[in-house]
């Protein structure tokens, strides 16, 4: 059993995840959120390439272009969830993105308060995807990259959305990023 300490610390705790389609500003509004609540934003793109360089396995897989194996993003999850900057709370991105890893986030216990989803239409995101100029960042690539971010995160949101008082939908375009997450922030707050 808990006690009343251990209760109190965790409800003072902002555990947030962030998810959102490509070019919805998770990284972006991550950063405003981490600042104003002294929380450490876990990028787990950032976290695979970190592993990439320490371990030659995920290297090789990764070099090929494929995803790496559940077990190994769970365990550099815990890990980094295990840091003592955690205490007080913790956003992640790009984290869970499928069904399979939102199952393994539920039976590691990685508890969340908030799910923060990024909603932008298609026409945005192509506006603001074509205009970083990469080589594949062209309309007909990143309508296909928003065909399978629906068809692998889009039930993860389902899912996330049943938890109402937790699930927190912004519409992330229209106003400059200052006031989007301000609206992001204010909504946390609002839910305490």
């Amino acid at each position: 059993m808990k006690s009343l300490r251990q209760f109190m610390e965790e409800l003072s705790m902002v555990t947030i995840v962030m998810i959102g389609g490509p070019g919805s500003g998770k990284s972006t509004y991550s950063k405003y959120i981490s600042g104003h609540f002294d929380i450490p934003h876990i990028y787990t793109g950032d976290m695979m390439r970190d592993l990439q360089k320490r371990d030659p396995e995920v290297a090789k897989i990764m070099d090929r272009g494929d995803l790496v194996p559940i077990e190994k993003v769970m365990k550099a999850l815990k890990d980094r969830l295990g840091k003592d900057d955690t205490d007080n709370g913790y956003i992640l991105d790009g984290f869970p993105r499928n069904m399979k890893q939102l199952t393994r986030m539920k039976q590691e216990n990685i508890d969340y308060k908030y799910v923060v989803y990024l909603n932008v239409s298609e026409k945005e995101v192509i506006k603001r995807l074509t205009a970083r100029g990469r080589k594949d960042d062209k309309p007909e690539i990143i309508k296909n990259r928003l065909k399978v971010y629906e068809k692998e995160t889009g039930p993860v949101v389902n899912e996330f959305r049943k938890s109402q008082r937790r699930f927190i939908e912004i519409k992330a375009e229209g106003k400059d990023e200052k006031s989007i997450a301000a609206d992001i922030i204010g909504e946390i707050e609002k839910r305490g």
